[in-house]
């Protein structure tokens, strides 16, 4: 996750049969599966009312990264229900169980986005583009482009960074692909250079048995491809520090988070948690003097929480 400026970062425990409400006294839904996901403030040092990344209980997982080229199309009217655009990830997944099943009800467009905007003075669109994988290995992009969801799904869409679209990064990535990238990789922290070198690097982590290897494997290549702290191009303001990363393990259902601030890995065993109907939100501080402290499994320092109160006009 990059970013300009501190989301507040937490973890979410939100169970099966919780009220979701896509807006503040707007359409709301029931929690069909109890999920562990990352939210924080989409307003610097406002509160939190975004879900940017996460997993649910059938080990669906899902990740939301900027795009610029993100279009929802006219503000929603008429009786389709709308839910904020921060809100969409955890729709997603409290109500779908593989990734599969989310592409086929996302496409049938079953809710409307509002278009909230946020940042400093409110100047900023939602633009956002959303990524799915499932224990199967099955793997889905969706991104709005024109005002029409875009949905790439197979197992071959393992990459995702920002902009440009996911098709022009397809085409750039064909292009290298046929390149020797033992001698010579685009290098940038530009998002088409590190789509480029995640696809690459990406393909050549050995197959292996064990578990320690396979996650850092993974967060390797994802460090390779991340932007240094405190960089600022002001001549490319989209281009921003990565604050986080995550590993989402799906098989074992085990959720990796790693802060760019913290000497230490954190994560949740989602088989040990309570989900059950009624156990209640909890949640649990992830940057800050209070995150920096963390190590390991977290499980057991998650404590009570209200929900979550997704960005909305006026907020």
């Amino acid at each position: 996750m990059d970013w300009p400026y501190d989301f507040n970062t937490h973890f979410y425990i939100i169970p099966r049969g919780e009220r979701n409400e896509g807006l503040p006294g707007g359409f709301s839904w029931t929690s069909k599966y109890g999920v562990v996901v990352a939210a924080g403030a989409a307003n610097s040092g406002g509160p939190i009312n975004a879900v940017f990344d996460g997993m649910n209980e059938q080990g669906l997982g899902g990740n939301m990264l900027y795009l610029a080229e993100t279009d929802f199309g006219k503000d929603p009217d008429g009786n389709k229900p709308k839910i904020s655009w921060t809100a969409w990830l955890q729709y997603v997944l409290s109500n779908f169980g593989t990734v599969k099943e989310a592409v086929k009800e996302m496409q049938a467009e079953p809710v409307s986005f509002v278009q909230v905007l946020f940042g400093p003075n409110n100047s900023g669109h939602p633009a956002v583009h959303l990524s799915l994988s499932d224990p199967s290995g099955d793997s889905a992009i969706m991104e709005y482009i024109d005002g029409k969801l875009v949905v790439h799904h197979g197992r071959e869409y393992q990459v995702m960074t920002n902009s440009p679209t996911y098709y022009q990064q397809l085409t750039l990535n064909g292009y290298w692909s046929r390149q020797d990238g033992a001698k010579f990789l685009p290098g940038s922290h530009g998002s088409a250079d590190r789509f480029v070198r995640a696809s690459y690097y990406l393909s050549k982590l050995p197959k292996t048995d064990s578990v320690r290897q396979q996650v850092a494997g993974v967060l390797s290549v994802m460090r390779n491809v991340s932007v240094p702290w405190g960089i600022a191009d002001p001549e490319h303001p989209n281009l921003a520090p990565t604050y986080w990363r995550t590993v989402l393990d799906h098989t074992r259902k085990v959720y990796y988070f790693e802060s760019a601030l913290s000497p230490s890995i954190v994560a949740v065993d989602l088989k040990q948690v309570d989900f059950s109907s009624g156990s209640g939100i909890r949640s649990v501080a992830l940057e800050g003097e209070d995150g920096w402290r963390l190590q390991g499994n977290i499980e057991r320092e998650f404590k009570p929480a209200k929900p979550i109160s997704y960005l909305a006009p006026g907020k």
